[in-house]
């Protein structure tokens, strides 16, 4: 089954605009003059460290089964979060259309399943530039079952960014974050399976903008925005990636694409891992699909995922990654 979503180029190039046009706006900027924060790189060793499961759905009754199967095929929840940690759930809200979002029950059987195994859970996000993060949160139904599953929902931009070295980044020195990121013991990204004009695909790696204020979201598309990308996850590493690919954006993103039912969960606790396999899955689905030839991709050769491999924040060779 297949359904289209609206204006492709225009939404796509509506956000970056935005995006462009904000850099200066933020709520709470940081002073000039305030120096950068030296902080612990996350462990590297996590859960179902280069293992990613791929999970298939019959129907979409099964979701809360099928994100638990996910998690327990390599290792299960319990093994990265205890009591007491503070876990934060990062979905892809881009703007308020549901489609650019992940399934808001995807994202309320992560919230239970952190909570089932005594994690304080925060869902929390900071959407693109032009839209309110509240608003894009509540339109697409994620703030009602966060909040139904137990969790604190936020607004990342209603606080004061920190400023964060970057000791291993090419193109970055230092990155505003918001202190809620920082903070979390554990995190997990929850993205949507997409295509991207600019990035070719979003995913899990490039889900971490959404940690940064709008002014760091426009100066990475001044700079080498690959390789920024690459670079904010030496510093903001997902602990787990959790994609949400029971239905797909292909041909062209992250807003107006086309929407297929393409019925699978993807996991792992290494995000460079996830977004190759992901990645893979979205190229396959675009054949299936019929996707013109003129939309497809090398799932093998998209540089912020190669790039992320190659600065330590996984493992980018598909040959060396585990699928169960």
């Amino acid at each position: 089954m297949k359904y289209v979503s609206i204006s492709a180029l225009a939404g796509a190039l509506g956000i970056f605009l935005g995006t462009f046009k904000g850099w200066k706006s933020d709520r709470h900027p940081p002073s000039a003059m305030e120096p950068p924060t030296k902080i612990q790189p996350r462990n590297p060793s996590r859960i179902g460290e280069s293992v990613v499961s791929i999970v298939r759905l019959d129907s979409d009754d099964e979701i809360d089964r099928m994100v638990r199967k996910s998690l327990d095929a390599i290792g299960g929840l319990g093994r990265l979060v205890s009591p007491g940690k503070r876990v934060l759930v990062k979905p892809a809200v881009l703007t308020s259309d549901k489609y650019c979002a992940p399934d808001p029950r995807v994202v309320a059987a992560v919230v239970k399943l952190a909570r089932e195994v005594g994690g304080n859970v925060t869902v929390a996000e900071s959407s693109g530039r032009g839209s309110s993060t509240a608003y894009n949160l509540s339109h697409v139904g994620i703030t009602s079952a966060a909040e139904e599953a137990g969790a604190e929902v936020k607004s990342l931009e209603d606080e004061k960014p920190v400023r964060v070295e970057v000791p291993s980044g090419v193109s970055l020195r230092e990155v505003l974050v918001y202190p809620t990121v920082l903070n979390s013991d554990v995190l997990i990204s929850v993205p949507r399976l997409k295509r991207h004009i600019s990035t070719t695909v979003t995913i899990s790696l490039k889900n971490m903008m959404g940690t940064i204020p709008n002014s760091e979201k426009g100066r990475f598309h001044t700079m080498d925005l690959s390789q920024s990308i690459a670079d904010l996850n030496t510093v903001v590493r997902p602990d787990l990636s959790i994609i949400d690919g029971t239905s797909a954006m292909v041909r062209t993103g992250p807003t107006g694409g086309d929407m297929v039912k393409s019925k699978i969960i993807i996991a792992s606790g290494d995000p460079v891992a996830a977004d190759m396999v992901a990645a893979w899955k979205l190229q396959e689905i675009e054949g299936e699909v019929g996707v013109s030839s003129r939309y497809r991709f090398d799932a093998t050769n998209i540089r912020h995922i190669l790039a992320a491999g190659e600065l330590g924040v996984g493992n980018c060779n598909l040959e060396s990654i585990r699928i169960i």
